[in-house]
């Protein structure tokens, strides 16, 4: 029957690989999940701008247009 100490052992062994593996998936979120939540919402800015300027082109071009 192993003892007080040796289960302990087992305990602090077992919270260890635990550890490693939360530590793991950690990395994998800030570096690889991350990375490509900020490539689409940079894609969405563009698309964001893209579609502002056009917008804006045309209200200059139809103020312009009713001016004459």
């Amino acid at each position: 029957m192993p003892t007080q100490s040796q289960k302990n052992s087992q305990d602090i062994i077992k919270l260890q690989g635990e550890l490693k593996l939360v530590h793991q998936k950690i990395d994998t979120i800030k570096n690889n999940h991350l990375v490509h939540m900020d490539d689409k919402i940079n894609n969405i800015y563009k698309i964001l701008w893209f579609v502002a300027a056009l917008s804006i082109s045309s209200l200059v071009n139809l103020v312009l247009s009713l001016i004459k």
